[in-house]
């Protein structure tokens, strides 16, 4: 396996395999590893356009502290996916709402570019973005 990133997200989701399937349907994902025991999926990473993102399923008395956002009301966090041209930031965006994402800000010429945000049905949230050079 390649080293990682020096940061790399790490989701907390209700069903990893749902949220799997998500990642690869909008963002053409590649799952690179899922393991699991008898209570489900206790890690996951994917590779979305060369960054990583792990994740796995809460669970009720698990040594970890994080919760969903559905548990917490809401992401704390957003991430940001640097798409690169204007265009794939609404394909990607079409795509986000045709998997069941919900839109947040829909796609929008900004003064450093194109952006757009979802809601993805974990309930984290995307910014999908394009940069103009030099920005």
């Amino acid at each position: 396996m390649e080293p990682l990133p020096p940061v790399v997200p790490y989701l907390t989701v209700r069903d990893a395999r749902t949220a799997l399937d998500f990642l690869q349907q909008v963002f053409g994902a590649e799952t690179l590893m899922v393991l699991e025991d008898k209570t489900g999926i206790y890690h996951a990473r994917s590779q979305i356009a060369g960054g990583i993102v792990m994740l796995y399923e809460e669970k009720a008395g698990a040594y970890r502290a994080n919760s969903t956002p559905e548990v917490l009301g809401g992401s704390p966090v957003a991430l940001r996916l640097e798409l690169g041209d204007a265009a794939v930031v609404d394909e990607v965006a079409d795509r986000a709402r045709n998997a069941g994402a919900e839109i947040i800000v829909e796609p929008i010429n900004r003064p450093w570019g194109r952006l757009a945000e979802i809601r993805d049905p974990e309930g984290h949230i995307w910014r999908l973005a394009a940069s103009v050079a030099g920005t």
